[in-house]
């Protein structure tokens, strides 16, 4: 599989009509990175289906959703829909997203650049006190935790270096030989990819 850096897509022309005609989009990156934000972009220029891993994952109370519903309710979508585009990092359901992809994209973020988006997001929505997905909302007590499972700041540092390997693994995979990868490191691949989407 060729693995994209600057947002223009492989060598497969076939699967680069199937991307453009019927995309199936998985946007994966470190806390923080922008994932959502993108996906919604692809979702209201596109007009396809959107699911965002976390609001499955995070039930009521911050209650993390039991994995056999979890796959069962990322099965679900990908069957009612021909297209779509999903954001999330969880491995328990990668098996069943990432061979139905045409495209798969890395948001390769700074971790400096991604401690101060999400030391914004985070303040404003805990000053703001937004309320994200089940009625669930982000706490200062969460936020000063010592724990990377409590506070997304620890967890973004913890995990922010697994990425590049992780993004190598997949481009190198055999049984995903099918799908574009695209790295986007920047504000202008960024837009270069987005581009590609509506291209004729």
């Amino acid at each position: 599989m060729m693995t994209v850096t600057a947002g223009i897509l492989s060598q497969k022309s076939s699967r680069g009509l199937e991307s453009r005609l019927m995309p199936r989009i998985k946007i994966i990156g470190c806390s923080g990175s922008g994932k959502s934000t993108l996906a919604r972009e692809v979702h209201q220029r596109l007009g396809i289906p959107w699911l965002e891993l976390d609001s499955l994952q995070h039930q009521s109370d911050w209650t993390p959703m039991e994995p056999e519903l979890f796959r069962d309710s990322v099965s679900d979508f990908i069957e009612r829909h021909q297209d779509w585009v999903i954001d999330g990092n969880y491995r328990v359901v990668s098996d069943l997203i990432h061979p139905r992809c045409t495209d798969l994209v890395w948001l390769d973020v700074p971790l400096m650049k991604i401690m101060w988006q999400l030391g914004v997001r985070s303040a404003t929505r805990v000053i703001c006190r937004t309320e994200l997905w089940n009625g669930n909302r982000e706490s200062l007590r969460s936020h000063l935790s010592m724990d990377p499972e409590e506070s997304v700041l620890l967890w973004a540092m913890k995990t922010h270096r697994e990425f590049p390997n992780r993004f190598k693994s997949l481009a190198d995979d055999p049984v995903l030989s099918h799908v574009q990868c695209h790295r986007i490191h920047d504000q202008p691949t960024r837009d270069r990819w987005l581009d590609t989407l509506s291209m004729p």
